[in-house]
């Protein structure tokens, strides 16, 4: 299993791959207002730190 680093750019398919997700799901995250993705070229991409730190707050569902 892959682990997560945080010096590396993750593009939806690759995080989809670490999480045991679909690419749509990832994809639906990636676009989610509040997470830290950004856009790189026509891709969306997001430093690993960030996606931990975003994975370490506590949000409301709903």
């Amino acid at each position: 299993m892959k682990e997560l680093k945080d010096d590396v750019f993750y593009s939806p398919t690759e995080f989809a791959e670490l999480r045991s997700c679909s690419v749509p799901t990832a994809q639906t995250i990636f676009n989610a207002e509040d997470f830290p993705s950004e856009n790189y070229g026509k891709e969306k991409v997001a430093l690993g730190s960030a996606i931990r730190n975003w994975y370490n707050q506590k949000r409301n569902k709903g």
